[in-house]
C-alpha cells in the first residue's frame, strides 16, 4: 500500500507542475516531440521515442505526453522504494521513496521527454526484481533500461556477473545481456553512421567531469538529503553493508567510469563537462546512502525525512520555474497559443525566426570527424542533408501549438494570412503590415500582423 502513496505523491507533484508551467523545455525533448513520427533518431536507444511516437498517433496534444511523461517520473519513486524495501526496513524505505519522488533534479527532467526518468524507473525495478529472485521480470525491466540509454547497459553487466555467481555465467549473459546484443546486431554497432556515443581516447581533462556531476548533485539535492547520505555513507562501511549492495556500487562505478568515454560532452567545453541530466544515478545514490542513515535513525526520522520532502517539494517549483522562464520558450508558447485562438479554418501563419547558430553544426561535424574519420563526416552530411533545419524558435511553436506545418510554415512561397516576426529576425519584409498585437519577454518581442491574401 505504501509504494501506492510513494508513486500518488510523485504524480500529484508532477502534475500541479504541468497545470503551473504547461511548456516543453529542453533541446531533446523539442527534438523528438518535432519528430514524433519517427522511431530512431540518431544514436538515441528507441523505448522513450517509441512512446512520444504512440501518443503522436492518438493526439497531438502535447500536453498528454507530458502527463505520460508524469507518470514514468512518479515510478521511479515507487521503484526506489520497492528496492530500498529490499535493504532497510520499511519506513526508511516509505521516506526514502519519497525523497526520491521530490528530487527537483529528477522531478524537473521528468515532466518533458527526457529519457533518463525511463532510465531510472526501469533499473530500479530490475535491481529490485534481482533482490526479489525474480530474474525474468528484472530481465525484462533491465532491457526496457538498455533500449531507452546506454548507460544501462553498465547494469547489464553487473547483473550477468552477480546472476551468474549463483547461476553459472553463460545463463547470467543470456537472461541480461540480450537487450544490449539485439540491439548492436539490428544497428551493426551502437550507433548509425554519422552518429557517435563513446570514444576510445580520453584525456585527463575529463576528469573534470565529475567534479561537475558531483556539483550539480549538490546544487539540485535538498542539503539535508546530501547530509543524510554522508551519513549513510558512514553506516554503509560501518555496519558492513558490502554483502547486500555490492551490485548497486559496482553499477555507480562502472557508470562513473564511463562518462570519461563518452562522446557526448556538453558545450562550452566538452573535454571538462557532460550533460548535467546524467547526475541523475549519482542524486539515486546518494538518495539510497539517505536511506540508510534513515534506517539507523529512529528518533527524529519522520521530522527529518519530511523536512528534506519539503525542501524537495520547493526546490522542484524553483527548477521547473527556472526552466520555463526562458524568454525564447515564453515567447513560442503564448505565439503557439495565439495563433491557436486567432486562424480560422483554412488560415495559414508564417513564422519568422533566427536560425540555428553554425556553431550548432559545425560542433556535431566536428565530433563526428574525430570519432569516425571522414567516413563519420560525410555520414554527418547526409544526416543534415536530411534533417529538420527550421528555426528552434517555430519548431517550439509548432510543439506547443494544435496545428501542424501545413498550417504554421517556416517559410513560403505564397500569401500567409499571418504573419508572425521575431524581433531580433535578421531581414523582415519591408511591406510587413502593422502589428494586430505585440507579444514581449524580457528583451525580445514577436510582432503578430494579419494580412488578407487574394
Amino acid at each position: 500500500m505504501r509504494v501506492a502513496w510513494v508513486f500518488a505523491a510523485g504524480l500529484a507533484l508532477r502534475l500541479a507542475l504541468i497545470i503551473r508551467f504547461p511548456l516543453i523545455f529542453g533541446g531533446d525533448p523539442m527534438v523528438r516531440l518535432i519528430h514524433r513520427d519517427s522511431i530512431l533518431i540518431s544514436h538515441q536507444l528507441p523505448l522513450l521515442q517509441l512512446v512520444v511516437f504512440g501518443i503522436a498517433h492518438l493526439t497531438h496534444d502535447y500536453v498528454v505526453t507530458m502527463c505520460a511523461m508524469a507518470i514514468i517520473g512518479a515510478a521511479v519513486g515507487a521503484g526506489f522504494y520497492l528496492l530500498a524495501l529490499d535493504l532497510m526496513d520499511e519506513n526508511a524505505a516509505f521516506w526514502g521513496g519519497l525523497l526520491m519522488a521530490t528530487n527537483p533534479f529528477v522531478v524537473g527532467y521528468s515532466i518533458v521527454p527526457f529519457q533518463e526518468s525511463l532510465m531510472l524507473a526501469t533499473l530500479l525495478f530490475a535491481f529490485h526484481f534481482y533482490y526479489a529472485d525474480q530474474p525474468v521480470a528484472s530481465s525484462l525491466c533491465l532491457a526496457l533500461a538498455c533500449f531507452t540509454r546506454f548507460e544501462a547497459w553498465a547494469a547489464a553487466a553487473v547483473l550477468a556477473y552477480a546472476y551468474g555467481r549463483k547461476r553459472g555465467f553463460v545463463n547470467g549473459l543470456l537472461l541480461f545481456g540480450w537487450a544490449p546484443a539485439v540491439w548492436l546486431i539490428y544497428q551493426r554497432g551502437l550507433a548509425p553512421a554519422g552518429s557517435f556515443v563513446v570514444e576510445s581516447h580520453i584525456t585527463a581533462a575529463r576528469l573534470m567531469r565529475w567534479v561537475y556531476l558531483g556539483y550539480i548533485t549538490l546544487k539540485f539535492t535538498p542539503v539535508i538529503v546530501v547530509a543524510l547520505g554522508l551519513v549513510g555513507a558512514w553506516l554503509l562501511w560501518r555496519d558492513k553493508w558490502w554483502g547486500k549492495v555490492w551490485p548497486l556500487v559496482v553499477f555507480v562505478a562502472l557508470f562513473t567510469i564511463a562518462l570519461l568515454f563518452s562522446a557526448h560532452g556538453d558545450w562550452p567545453d566538452p573535454e571538462r563537462r557532460i550533460a548535467s541530466r546524467e547526475a541523475h544515478l549519482w542524486i539515486a545514490a546518494v538518495v539510497v546512502l539517505a536511506a540508510v542513515a534513515l534506517n539507523s535513525i529512529t528518533r527524529y526520522r519522520v521530522i527529518i525525512a519530511l523536512a528534506g520532502v519539503m525542501f524537495g517539494i520547493w526546490g522542484s517549483y524553483r527548477f521547473v520555474a527556472n526552466e520555463a522562464a526562458d524568454p525564447r520558450l515564453q515567447l513560442s508558447y503564448r505565439l503557439a497559443k495565439f495563433l491557436d485562438h486567432a486562424l480560422e479554418p483554412g488560415q495559414r501563419a508564417l513564422i519568422l525566426s533566427p536560425p540555428w547558430p553554425p556553431l550548432t553544426f559545425d560542433f556535431y561535424l566536428q565530433r563526428a570527424r574525430e570519432t569516425g574519420g571522414e567516413a563519420g563526416y560525410a555520414a554527418a552530411v547526409r544526416n543534415l542533408a536530411d534533417a529538420d533545419m527550421s528555426p528552434p524558435d517555430y519548431q517550439r511553436t509548432l510543439i506547443h501549438s494544435r496545428f501542424n506545418r501545413d498550417r504554421l510554415v517556416s517559410s513560403a512561397d505564397s500569401c500567409t494570412d499571418w504573419i508572425a516576426a521575431w524581433s531580433d529576425y535578421a531581414s523582415p519584409p519591408r511591406d510587413l503590415p502593422a502589428p494586430e498585437t505585440v507579444l514581449r519577454a524580457g528583451n525580445l518581442a514577436v510582432r503578430i500582423s494579419h494580412r488578407v491574401c487574394k
